[in-house]
């Protein structure tokens, strides 16, 4: 008789073991509106959506533009300038005794140059043109060429004063082109971190379906097992405990899910109701970077210690400037024009070729300026901001330092997690398994395989939480230092004015290695 038992109990069991279908309880979690067809989305294919869409990118994109026509300005200073006047008067005088009519003409052309070394040279050719009517001489015309140069010999002499509002614009330029790098460095970092919190959110969903899938198919053995007297009615209450506490899993999960996806939608600046689905695997890299070469790659790449370079080299150039303006205003002026007056403006032109009448000058000018604190003023203000700029540098090398450290330190301890998370699932599943075969021969309690099977989603959610947090890791390495663009294939100068990437498609999350 007991045999017969045994052998009705074992049939159902395999019955119920061989079922994959959902059991006739409905609850939250099969009851949900569905949701829309989900969209295959690859890590590589959001970043490059992101550097498409982003509006953080796009706002950096039209400040590059006009930084770059700022020092096209700058650079414009040293090249000549061509300026054209002209002006024309009618005059008619009326008196009871004659009538006069006076007509002027101007037209002058002035080319300007600035010099490397703080002076300026002018050329000017002045036409002038005088018509009175009536008159002894009824048209009087002038024409002259002059040339002009002024040079200051103490303050504001000298290429290193003169070519240092050059010299800060493209210094300038050096740190806004280090600032867009360090926008787009932040915005690829934020999507990789997105995107895996997204990735991870469905792991966790799929991970809380299957413990419910799990606990349902429990039930049906449980009832089996109970019909055949091996486990009393009350085991029953347990599982179904269980189901409801899977179905508040997976509710919790599908909210989880739908949390990143909008904050990478948000990120990716793409249609809000777009269902993204995360396709790309866990894989985990290797990491083969030693602190010397992490020192090396942060020292050359990051984006806030270069600029903290070019903040000094900035702050040093005014302060040289600021000592220049304390020196006296020592000037010398010369000039030298040809001068021509004739009938007609042909001739006055050819007189003045001709170098019938020409003067010249040549003089100094010196101003001293006594009781001015301000330009005192402006050296101390100079050589604090070169000072502060000293100690920012410092700072920012230190600060690195320790980030690199802190960043070994979390990885190592993540590839540790790692480890352990996959030996603890490993485990969990096994134990599982033999609990499962002691409750077909009645030799353990449902209780028992309630908690191992909660052991095991807890270690297989420990899992991809510790694979994920590896992952972000080895990112946030890059981020600290400056390599994330390398490690993507993303180049700045394949950018279509900051808003294009280059044809690789990224598939590693390692850092680049020597």
């Amino acid at each position: 008789m007991r045999r017969l038992l045994v052998t009705l109990v074992l049939a159902s069991l395999s019955q119920a073991f061989a079922s994959v279908a959902p059991s006739d309880e409905s609850s939250p979690a099969t009851l949900s509106a569905p949701t829309p067809v989900a969209e295959g989305l690859t890590l590589g294919r959001a970043i490059r959506l992101a550097l498409l869409n982003n509006r953080s990118l796009e706002k950096a994109t039209l400040d590059r533009e006009t930084q770059l026509f700022d020092l096209r300005v700058a650079e414009d200073e040293f090249f000549p300038d061509l300026n054209l006047f002209s002006s024309a008067t009618h005059n008619p005088v009326s008196t009871p005794s004659s009538d006069r009519t006076t007509r002027s003409a101007r037209a002058t052309a002035e080319l300007n140059q600035r010099l490397p070394t703080g002076g300026r040279v002018a050329l000017l050719w002045e036409n002038d043109g005088l018509e009175t009517r009536p008159g002894a001489m009824p048209t009087d015309y002038d024409s002259a060429l002059s040339l002009r140069l002024d040079q200051p010999l103490l303050r504001g002499a000298g290429t290193r004063t003169a070519t240092a509002n050059l010299r800060i614009a493209r210094l300038s330029e050096e740190v806004n082109l280090l600032e867009f790098r360090r926008i787009l460095i932040d915005t690829v970092t934020r999507v990789v971190f997105g995107y895996r919190a997204l990735l991870q959110a469905k792991l966790q969903l799929e991970v809380a379906e299957s413990a419910l899938q799990r606990a349902r198919e429990q039930l049906r053995v449980n009832r089996a097992l109970v019909e055949a007297g091996i486990l009393p009615p009350v085991e029953i209450i347990q599982t179904e405990a269980d189901i409801a506490s899977q179905d508040f899993n997976v509710l919790t999960a599908r909210a989880a899910l739908d949390s990143a996806r909008f904050n990478l939608v948000k990120l990716l600046d793409i249609d809000r109701d777009a269902a993204l689905d995360p396709v790309d695997g866990i894989d985990l890299p290797e990491f083969a970077l030693t602190l010397e070469q992490a020192r090396d790659f942060a020292f050359r790449n990051r984006p806030d210690y270069l600029q903290a370079e070019q903040n000094l080299a900035i702050a040093g150039i005014g302060s040289d400037v600021a000592r220049n303006n304390m020196l006296w205003n020592l000037s010398l002026a010369g000039r030298y024009r040809l001068d021509g007056n004739d009938s007609t403006l042909g001739d006055a032109i050819d007189q003045a070729l001709r170098r019938d009448n020409e003067d010249w000058s040549l003089g100094l000018t010196l101003a001293v300026p006594l009781g001015d604190l301000t330009r005192r003023q402006a050296v101390i203000r100079a050589r604090n901001r070169a000072l502060k700029a000293a100690i920012d540098l410092v700072e920012v090398r230190e600060n690195i330092e320790i980030e690199i450290r802190d960043a070994f330190r979390t990885i190592d301890l993540g590839l540790q997690r790692v480890r352990v998370a996959v030996v603890a699932r490993e485990l969990a599943e096994r134990k599982l398994e033999i609990e499962k075969g002691r409750l077909q021969t009645g030799r353990t309690t449902n209780f028992a395989i309630v908690t191992f099977q909660n052991d095991l989603v807890r270690a297989r959610l420990n899992e991809i939480n510790a694979q994920i947090t590896y992952l972000n890791a080895i990112s946030g390495l890059d981020l600290v230092l400056g390599t994330t663009l390398e490690t993507w294939g993303i180049r700045m100068e394949q950018l279509d004015a900051g808003r294009q990437t280059s044809s690789r498609t990224p598939t590693s999350s390692s850092p680049a290695t020597p």
